[in-house]
């Protein structure tokens, strides 16, 4: 215990001021009063943490020097992939298809077609046609984040092209966009993320699938598969010539179905190919379906994914001032993947096509992309039409109102999906565990190896910047470092009454520190309940909070879908970790560092919304815990996945959790203990 006192009512120690005066509870100006530049400290601490990865990537990459070593690579890969995503669900043998409707077109027609790729889960889609009778080379069309993507102009323009250069093609609605959609409002009807092109969709379907260990890449390659399932049983198609292209989102649906099934014979992923490091280091967003778990850790890269197509050709579609996938990281992937292709002597299967352009579509790409198509699959060269009309969005609906929630009675949504593969992959989640002896020793090993809790720990070495004291109370501003290489610092504030004699306790806020001016009386309450109290902050919270990263510009809240937050949680996704990991980690050092300031043997807990979540994975990992308090804890893990209308807290952003260490787990286990847990 360090003993840090004042002789007089405003004197100096060790080059800071202490006043004997009224006490001021508020936190720290910027930059920890001056310390430490904390702005970017989490974002510089997942850069150093993945360039680890990408050096150990690279050596193994670097080792291939045969076709054998890089097929079991890229079996290892393919399994891991699956794996993370929790494997594919059975495909259905009966597609139910259905042909609505037909518009006859000069030189083609167009289909517009609904199958269910799993029981009462419809697909909505449209089929271009060209005349004649074939069997024609098939495209399936796959699409990004738009909120009608198969009536899109340029989409319909690129299917029209296509068509006319005799290809059959499929575009399809992907899960939560077009007819689709997958979330209304109960008391208004309309959508709850309308104009989002699926993106906020994606996202909040993409976290319940975390929470259980999957991805909702599962059921949008699920989709996928169907689709081809449904252009092999066409007798117009030739089932030994078909490909997948798709931009955006689609360029990633394309490459995960490279990945998975061996029936594509050509692919071309457009603006969806970079290198990791070159995407992390830009401060970009990625959606739930491409943030695949452990992505970084293990090495799973995009010429991994590209080259999974090796020898068959491939395609990559760019633009040169992509402000999602930057160019140099294109180039990057090609490169490696043209090593691997040239242990097949096939280099020239490979293929980069750009365009001068930002973000754009396939259509936009189609001087380069489209002459491939045609040069791989089809029956003669790629010949350039003059544009042709476009259709409304209504004129190509396969479902009277452009919903398949409303037009089909026992429509299932995504949700239901996912309700249905926990029940089956978890069926005890959230309920109170059966329990034994060992019980919560093992509960607690669980917690220390899903969180990385037992990784190495520096010095703590606090630095205490102030002191004020009353007659009434003690108050210090401190922050200490929980690790080296790369730093962390965290930061608290000590408040304590002048003879403690109680158990201290840590308390943790969702906004920390800043909170303090507006909870002073409560805090002082505390103080006197506990003798001393930490108001902490571990990283990223508080007077450490990350600075706002405004890409994209459009994305206001720090704490929602797209948020700050939210690209924190996804990095340290790919990084197989987690932000609610890591603060439960830094406050496991704040209880070393309060039970030696404090002289305790134990401490207590008292947390308040996400902060809740903080104190009682902590509480339930250390074994130096008195009681915890809990105050507005947010929903478990289990219902949070299983729940309707339930709360997204990027924060909470882990993987794998709700049969192993949720809510009804850790409270269980502390009652075994004797831990008086008090939820309010």
């Amino acid at each position: 215990m360090i003993e840090r006192t004042s002789r007089s009512d405003q004197q100096t120690i060790h080059g800071k001021m202490i006043i004997k005066n009224p006490i001021l509870m508020d936190g720290f100006s910027d930059a920890v009063n001056g310390y430490f530049d904390v702005e970017d400290q989490l974002s510089r601490y997942f850069l150093r943490q993945a360039d680890g990865h990408f050096s150990a990537e690279q050596d193994e990459k670097r080792s291939i020097e045969s076709r054998s070593d890089f097929e079991a690579r890229r079996e290892r890969v393919r399994d891991m992939f699956l794996s993370r995503i929790g494997g594919l669900p059975e495909r259905s043998k009966d597609l139910s298809i259905e042909t609505v409707d037909r518009h006859e077109r000069d030189e083609y027609s167009i289909e517009m077609v609904s199958f269910e790729s799993n029981s009462n889960f419809h697909v909505t889609s449209n089929c271009y046609v060209p005349d004649g009778n074939g069997p024609h080379p098939g495209i399936l069309f796959l699409c990004g984040h738009l909120d009608d993507p198969k009536s899109d102009p340029l989409n319909q323009k690129a299917c029209i092209e296509l068509a006319l250069n005799g290809f059959v093609v499929l575009i399809v609605d992907p899960i939560g966009q077009g007819e689709r959609t997958q979330y209304y409002d109960s008391e208004t009807g309309d959508p709850v993320f309308d104009g989002s092109g699926g993106v906020f969709t994606h996202c909040y379907a993409g976290q319940k699938c975390f929470y259980a260990g999957m991805n909702l890449a599962r059921y949008m390659i699920n989709d996928a598969q169907c689709a081809l399932d449904y252009l092999h049983q066409r007798d117009d198609v030739d089932n030994d010539r078909i490909g997948v292209t798709g931009t955006s989102g689609g360029g990633t649906q394309t490459l995960y179905l490279s990945l998975v099934d061996d029936r594509i014979d050509a692919a071309a992923p457009c603006c969806s190919v970079t290198e990791r490091r070159e995407w992390l280091k830009s401060g970009k967003r990625i959606d739930a379906e491409q943030a695949i778990y452990g992505a970084i850790a293990d090495g799973i890269n995009y010429d991994d994914l590209i080259t999974a197509m090796a020898p068959r050709p491939i395609c990559i579609g760019a633009a040169t001032s992509d402000e999602y996938f930057p160019i140099e990281g294109v180039r990057d992937a090609i490169d490696r993947t043209q090593r691997i292709y040239d242990l097949y002597d096939a280099k020239e299967r490979v293929r980069l096509v750009t365009a001068d352009r930002t973000h754009c579509s396939v259509y936009e790409l189609r001087d380069g992309v489209f002459p491939w198509l045609c040069e791989n699959l089809a029956d003669s060269e790629y010949v350039s039409h003059d544009e042709r009309r476009t259709l409304e969005t209504a004129a190509l609906q396969c479902t009277p109102r452009g919903s398949v929630q409303k037009a089909y009675t026992d429509e299932r949504t995504v949700d239901d999906l996912i309700r249905e593969d926990v029940a089956e992959t978890h069926p005890t989640a959230g309920t109170q565990p059966t329990v034994d002896s060992e019980y919560a020793n093992e509960l607690r090993q669980t917690l220390v190896e899903t969180f990385d809790l037992d990784r190495n720990v520096c010095e703590l070495s606090p630095r205490f910047i102030d002191q004020t004291t009353s007659d009434e109370l003690k108050v210090e501003r401190v922050w200490f470092k929980t690790e080296r290489n790369p730093d962390i610092v965290v930061t608290g504030v000590l408040v304590s009454v002048p003879e403690p004699t109680q158990s201290p306790a840590i308390v943790l806020y969702e906004r920390g520190t800043e909170e303090l001016p507006e909870r002073r009386e409560e805090v002082v309450s505390l103080a006197d309940e506990y003798g001393t109290v930490f108001v902490f902050d571990p990283r990223g919270v508080g007077a450490v909070k990350n600075r706002a990263i405004p890409i994209p510009w459009w994305v206001d809240a720090y704490d929602d879908i797209y948020g700050t937050e939210f690209k924190l949680a996804y990095d340290a996704l790919q990084l197989k970790s987690s932000l609610l990991g890591m603060r439960v980690f830094d406050v496991l050092r704040s209880v070393a560092f309060l039970r030696n300031e404090a002289d305790a043997e134990r401490i207590s807990f008292v947390g308040e919304g996400i902060g809740a979540f903080y104190a009682l994975y902590a509480g339930a990992a250390t074994h130096s815990v008195d009681r915890i308090d809990l105050h507005d804890l947010p929903p478990s893990f289990y219902e949070m996945t299983t729940g309707s209308n339930v709360p997204f807290h990027p924060q909470l952003t882990v993987f794998d959790v709700i049969g192993a260490c949720d809510v009804p787990q850790l409270l269980t286990a502390l009652d075994q203990r004797g831990v008086q847990v008090d939820v309010q």
